[in-house]
């Protein structure tokens, strides 16, 4: 394979990953900055908005490998209803998981041994974050999705047209 060939593919990986990479990431940092102005009383956490950020890198790297499985498109067409639940259940599940088994990946690699940092894990977690967490996530890829199957169903750059061109330019 030349670099020419790499890099086409490059762009194109970066092309389907870019965007809803940077919908997570004004999402989840849009959350963690209201929450902080409530709760913590305060404008800015640098490991609240790292935290936010890495969620959303892992996001747009879920929804690059799973849009490569032919039976995410399982529900495509009318009612639109249908795909848009479909994926947004799958999706959130997915990250649920990934999520799970990033915590599980650090109690492994932890040197104070696997009981001990099991235990941590075990401290440090409460249903309120998780089921908190679980919510925006679920909601944030209803929004997301609810977009990307209307831009399908009204054909590529209408609904960007539709947003964002005047009468006059259309």
């Amino acid at each position: 394979m030349n670099a020419a060939a790499v890099g086409r593919f490059l762009l194109k990986e970066l092309k389907i990953v870019l965007p809803p990479t940077i919908y997570f990431f004004c999402a989840f940092n849009l959350i963690v900055f209201t929450t902080n102005l409530m709760v913590h009383h305060y404008w800015f956490a640098l490991s609240n908005f790292m935290v936010a950020t890495v969620l959303a890198l892992i996001v747009g790297k879920v929804i690059l490998v799973t849009d490569k499985f032919h039976f995410i498109d399982r529900y495509r067409g009318p009612p639109l209803i249908r795909p848009i639940l479909f994926k947004t259940v799958f999706y959130s599940v997915v990250v649920t998981l990934v999520r799970v088994a990033e915590v599980f990946l650090h109690i492994i690699r932890d040197e104070r041994g696997t009981s001990v940092a099991f235990q941590e894990a075990l401290d440090n977690f409460t249903w309120y974050r998780f089921t908190a967490v679980q919510v925006w996530l679920l909601t944030c890829f209803l929004i997301y999705v609810t977009a990307i199957e209307l831009n399908a169903a009204l054909g590529k750059g209408r609904m960007t047209g539709l947003l964002f061109r005047s009468e006059r330019n259309q």
